[in-house]
């Protein structure tokens, strides 16, 4: 069987840490400054598709009928926690 994928391509043109979270899985990457990344979605049945909602210091990605995903940076891999800042809260 031949699934699917679908790709999202980040460019942060942000001064501060900006992070992606990656939905449902909770996963979050942060992109610096002038980085860029990209998030591919895997679907079986259907092609997967994104929905985006925009924060002050957060992009949530939705990967809409995705069985699972993977983050890209300058085509290495990446794990959840990617560059992670300290919290400014704690």
């Amino acid at each position: 069987m031949t699934g699917f994928t679908a790709k999202l391509v980040f460019q942060s043109s942000k001064s501060l840490p900006h992070m992606v979270q990656v939905e449902p899985w909770g996963a979050d990457f942060t992109l610096l400054p002038k980085q860029r990344l990209e998030v591919v979605a895997y679907g079986s049945a259907v092609a997967p598709w994104f929905e985006l909602i925009e924060h002050a210091d957060a992009t949530q990605v939705y990967c809409n009928e995705a069985h699972t995903f993977e983050v890209f940076q300058e085509g290495r891999p990446l794990v959840c926690g990617h560059n992670r800042q300290p919290s400014h809260e704690a």
